[in-house]
């Protein structure tokens, strides 16, 4: 399935979950909570401190503000998380942004949206899923959250 159409279903099943659960777990809304505080802090490649943040270093913050570990990097962010059909709020969505690997994170908040840090704004930003970019390079979704 190519990435587009698979960016597409999981977010329309996200949205359907969405109308008939309940609200996120108090876990998932400290990582969220967490998350959006950082919204507006500068984007440093390599960074992981309030000072600035890559996209893999804004996960890690947000998440372990919350108590939980997650590795450094977006790859191995990627491969050690528990691999999702069907994302919730304060699950970890992945893209391809270079060729064949990889290369960025964001943090999914529901209603088709997600907090992450971006190197073209230069800073930490919510944004929608909705626009071909995002779709045509999205891999797939992992949590690290249990429920």
């Amino acid at each position: 399935m190519p990435r587009s159409a698979r960016l597409a279903v999981a977010l329309f099943a996200a949205a359907l979950l969405a109308g008939c659960a309940s609200a996120p777990s108090p876990l998932r809304e400290r990582v969220l909570s967490n998350a959006e505080r950082l919204i507006g802090t500068p984007y440093v490649a390599g960074g992981a401190t309030p000072k600035g943040v890559d996209c893999s270093g804004l996960v890690q913050m947000a998440y372990a503000r919350a108590g939980l570990r997650v590795p450094r990097s977006t790859e191995e962010q990627f491969r050690r998380g528990r691999h999702l059909d069907d994302v919730q709020p304060g699950d970890l969505l992945f893209f391809a942004t270079e060729p064949d690997r990889v290369s960025h994170v964001g943090i999914y908040t529901g209603d088709g949206q997600m907090i992450h840090a971006s190197s073209g704004s230069r800073e930490v930003r919510k944004v929608g899923l909705g626009i071909p970019y995002w779709k045509s390079r999205y891999i797939g979704g992992v949590s690290y959250i249990d429920g």
